[in-house]
């Protein structure tokens, strides 16, 4: 799709990565472009060494290396989504770029409009 729709940046939910060694992150990181990424934590009880393992969740964003991004870093925690935020750069634009990740399998709330707004 990157390559197909001459994509610059393309946001994606549902990665599964837990780093950014992860093979998926690798796989869609084509050469001329690189990412920025936000892993869902992996509770300390999670058997993580288990084959079945997998972390759900997750974002990334992937752009082309000619445009820059400076991940931004947030105290705020979120009850209700998962967010991926940087400043974009390229040689005539600025701009903020947020992802957002409300998962499927909870019901859209007032708390989540809430904490959009925060």
């Amino acid at each position: 799709m990157i390559v197909d729709e001459l994509l610059d940046i393309l946001a994606v939910t549902e990665t599964g990565h837990e780093n950014a060694r992860s093979v998926t992150l690798k796989r869609i990181a084509l050469p001329g472009f690189h990412f920025i990424k936000a892993a869902r934590p992996i509770l300390p009880e999670s058997r993580s060494d288990n084959v079945e393992y997998r972390n759900h969740g997750d974002l990334a964003i992937i752009l082309r290396d000619s445009i820059k991004i400076h991940k931004r870093e947030s105290d705020v925690s979120m009850s209700t989504f998962e967010y991926l935020c940087g400043y974009v750069t390229s040689t005539d634009r600025q701009f903020m770029l947020l992802g957002v990740y409300q998962p499927g399998s909870q019901t859209v709330s007032d708390e989540f409009s809430n904490n959009l707004s925060v």
